[in-house]
C-alpha cells in the first residue's frame, strides 16, 4: 500500500506554477526522499529507478527496486487527482473496448480504462531528472542505468537486465483507485511480454480498485498465473463496487434512508 500511495506525490502543480518537466522532477525527488524514510513500511529499502509522467497529468507510474536481495520491483499507478481527463478516464464507461495488449482477443474493458492504460503503457520517462539530482538522489543503485527517455517496458527491461538472475525477479504492479484499475490491465501486458533470460514473475496488488472492463476481463485476469493476486477493498465503498456492483449500496440504507438521532435546536 505504501508503495502505490507514494504515487500521489506531488500530484498537482504548484499555485506558483510549474512546468511539467519541474512537477516530474519534484515527483521524483519526493518519492525518493519518502523511499529511504525507514519508519515506512517499505523500511528504506526501495529505491526509485525510473518515473513517467502524462503530457496532460492525468496519470503517473514509477518504477522501483528492493535492495534487501529479494529481488523484487514495483509497478506502481497513480490513481485519481483533480484532473478532467482522470475524471473522463474513471467515468468512460459507456463504451467497451477490445483489450488485445494483454494476450487476448476474447476480452474487453471500458473506453475510459483503456485510455488510462494506454496513456500509462506509452509515457516516456523524464529527462534530463537523473543529471540535475544529487549523485545521491538520482534514479536506481549506482552504476544501474535505466534510460530515462524510456516507455515503462523499456525501462522495466532495462532494470530487470541489471540484476541477477537469482532469485528470479518478482515484478509487484500495484496501485490505489483509478492506478489500481489501471494496475489490472498494465500487469496483464506486462506479462504477456517477451521478457529473455532474466523473465520475471509478476504480482498483481490493488487497493480499492474499479473494475476495468467486463466479466470476460475479469475472468481473463483471475486466469493467469501470478505470483500473488490480491484485491483490497473496504465492504463499504462505493468505488471498488464501480461499476459492476453499485446496486449494493441501496441497501446500506434502508427505506426512507439515513437519518439523524438527535434534533439540533440551536448551533
Amino acid at each position: 500500500m505504501t508503495l502505490s500511495a507514494l504515487a500521489a506525490t506531488a500530484a498537482t502543480p504548484r499555485p506558483s506554477g510549474e512546468t511539467l518537466q519541474e512537477q516530474a522532477q519534484r515527483a521524483m525527488r519526493g518519492i525518493t526522499a519518502q523511499l529511504k524514510d525507514v519508519t515506512l513500511a517499505t523500511h528504506g529499502t526501495w529505491q526509485l529507478m525510473w518515473l513517467a509522467l502524462s503530457p496532460d497529468n492525468a496519470n503517473l507510474v514509477y518504477i522501483a527496486w528492493n535492495s534487501d536481495g529479494s529481488n523484487q520491483f514495483a509497478v506502481a499507478v497513480r490513481g485519481t487527482i483533480d484532473n478532467p481527463t482522470d475524471m473522463m478516464e474513471d467515468f468512460g464507461v459507456g463504451t467497451v473496448v477490445p483489450f488485445t495488449a494483454g494476450g487476448s482477443s476474447n476480452v474487453a474493458v471500458s473506453s475510459g480504462a483503456m485510455a488510462a492504460f494506454t496513456q500509462v503503457a506509452t509515457a516516456r520517462g523524464i529527462t534530463g531528472a537523473a543529471a540535475e539530482q544529487a549523485p545521491e538522489d538520482r534514479p536506481g543503485p549506482p552504476g544501474v542505468a535505466v534510460p530515462t527517455n524510456a516507455t515503462l517496458k523499456q525501462a522495466l527491461a532495462a532494470a530487470l537486465s541489471a540484476r541477477p538472475p537469482m532469485p528470479q525477479p518478482v515484478v509487484y504492479v500495484t496501485g490505489h483507485s483509478l492506478g489500481g484499475c489501471i494496475a489490472t490491465m498494465l500487469a496483464t501486458y506486462l506479462q504477456a511480454q517477451t521478457w529473455g533470460a532474466n523473465k520475471p514473475l509478476f504480482a498483481l496488488v490493488t487497493f480499492a480498485a474499479p473494475t476495468a472492463g467486463l466479466k470476460n476481463f475479469a475472468d481473463y485476469v483471475d486466469s493467469r498465473l501470478w505470483s500473488l493476486n490480491e484485491r483490497y477493498v473496504n465492504a463499504y465503498d462505493l468505488v471498488p463496487r464501480a461499476w459492476a456492483d453499485l446496486p449494493t449500496a441501496k441497501s446500506w440504507y434502508p427505506p426512507p434512508g439515513p437519518a439523524a438521532n438527535e434534533e439540533v435546536s440551536s448551533c
